[in-house]
């Protein structure tokens, strides 16, 4: 049986790419057509069922919490397993494989992007001289152009410091190495600074929404469309702090897909099995796409799960208190550790195992309401506000007890902003990492974890404020393969004295 070639790492690294295409075998279809090449993009660009990006991310949030109790006296390896990661240990990919973790293997988030960099790049280096029609290579191109975008986005906010960090400027901060052509050379690539890579993020999604908008075809939800680019470049316009390109792209998103699901309307199942507020059975779900286990790293689901700091956040009449997770039942609480159970979607092998990350409307709703109350912080502009609180009330009317809802109404700058921010962790907890980056923004704040390795045992971490370990460091492995690069400063443990 024929196969399309798959251009892998291994096979880049020893030769040209132009060289390994012109190779044949007699059970080899070298790549020619357009279509071949979208293949490429789907299986080696894309984010797959068994790619993993960053399932650490939410064990270091505010939003997680450990337990213990007698029901995991025999699964003990649930907590410890991980526990580097809960930590913040500057080591924590080694510490977790010492630990035993299964998850420790696929921690490395910078061999992950980077393999799927290559996967795009081979597809935007080949596909214009590939044998197809114009629309089609716009549509590959497009999706090629806001994936690289996405990754280069996603490696600077893990391993690099934030755009909008007080005390530098992104000129001056080192951000990450730019991969932008399919040629592997052997000289060791070096790191751009963060607003180089800015500038490439925000070229490449100009790129993917021109050709993206030249067809705004339908596609499935696994792959990347006009509105789905445009989501991004709302994010990261956002994260830029410039605040009329975020509003102009959330508009846009909003145009196309403004679907929210009425939780007065869900009804008494919540089975996340029968209706999944993430994944491609739902409504507001743009992109979906990665593995299962993005969201539940092993030790969640027994060890770690909701904090008590996250549910406090929630009013009485917030009907996500009951659907996007549950508090633990008196009768199951001899079987259970956790107070709280996630319930916006389950590790199902029947409905949910093929995707791990949903983009979704209300991001763009929230989007575009903290930049507009930023424009009316910054310029006083009683319009800008009227506009974020448009937004934040369409969101809140579709989440909070309509017996009970009541319209926000114009408040002082700041107090908007804080609401908006608290509205943004009720809404995306657990989902692509949104927390921890928005506490990075947010000007990186102290938050503690206290770790329970025995039923009465406890140690207390904290990440300090403006803590180096809000920047990953660089995987031990990278290093060795990589002698240019230079590991980020870290800190030794975070466990305060007893």
């Amino acid at each position: 049986m024929k196969k399309i070639i798959v251009i892998t790492l291994l096979a880049l690294s020893t030769i040209s790419c132009k060289k390994f295409l012109e190779e044949r075998s007699q059970t080899d279809v070298i790549p020619k057509t357009t279509k071949n090449f979208g293949e490429i993009l789907y299986t080696n660009g894309y984010p797959t069922t068994s790619t993993y990006l960053q399932p650490y991310i939410n064990l270091m949030d505010d939003d997680i919490q450990c337990y213990n109790g007698p029901m995991l006296a025999d699964a003990q390896g649930t907590i410890i397993g991980n526990a580097g990661a809960f930590q913040w240990q500057p080591d924590f990919i080694d510490v977790c494989t010492a630990a035993g973790s299964p998850d420790a293997k696929i921690f490395n988030s910078w061999k992950s992007y980077y393999q799927l960099l290559l996967g795009v790049n081979v597809a935007l280096q080949y596909m214009d001289n590939s044998v197809g029609n114009a629309t089609e290579k716009a549509m590959y191109k497009g999706e090629a152009f806001a994936l690289r975008a996405f990754y280069h986005f996603m490696l600077v906010n893990l391993y690099a410091k934030p755009y909008n960090d007080s005390t530098t400027t992104p000129d001056k901060s080192p951000g990450i190495p730019l991969r932008l052509s399919a040629n592997l050379s052997e000289d060791l690539p070096a790191r751009s600074s963060v607003k180089e890579v800015y500038a490439q993020v925000t070229a490449d999604l100009d790129s993917a929404i021109n050709l993206l908008e030249q067809g705004r075809v339908d596609q499935p939800l696994y792959r990347i469309n006009h509105v789905a680019a445009h989501l991004l470049a709302s994010r990261v316009y956002l994260y830029m702090e410039n605040w009329e390109k975020a509003i102009a792209h959330a508009d846009y998103v909003l145009a196309y897909h403004p679907q929210l699901v009425d939780l007065n309307n869900w009804g008494a199942v919540i089975d996340p099995n029968e209706k999944p507020v993430l994944g491609l059975q739902s409504p507001e779900s743009i992109w979906c796409y990665g593995q299962q286990r993005e969201t539940f790293p092993d030790g969640t689901e027994t060890a770690y799960d909701i904090s008590t700091d996250l549910a406090s956040c929630f009013e009485a009449n917030d009907l996500r208190g009951s659907i996007y997770y549950v508090p633990t039942s008196d009768f199951l609480k001899d079987y259970v550790a956790s107070s709280f159970i996630y319930f916006k979607s389950y590790p199902s092998p029947v409905v949910y195992a093929n995707l791990g990350s949903s983009w979704r409307s209300s991001e763009a709703y929230l989007n575009r309401a903290e930049a507009y109350i930023q424009v009316y912080k910054t310029k006083g502009d009683a319009a800008a506000a009227a506009e974020a609180l448009k937004s934040l009330n369409t969101l809140r009317a579709k989440r909070i007890d309509k017996n009970s809802f009541t319209n926000w109404t114009q408040q002082p700058a700041d107090v908007l902003l804080t609401k908006c921010r608290t509205e943004r962790r009720r809404e995306l907890f657990r989902e692509c990492g949104h927390r921890w980056f928005d506490l990075r923004r947010y000007g990186m704040p102290a938050i503690k974890h206290i770790f329970t390795p025995g039923i009465y045992t406890t140690a207390e971490y904290e990440l300090g404020r403006r803590d180096p370990q809000y920047v990953l460091p660089i995987p031990n492995e990278t290093l060795l393969k990589n002698m240019s690069l230079k590991q980020n400063p870290q800190l030794g443990s975070h466990r305060l004295p007893r």
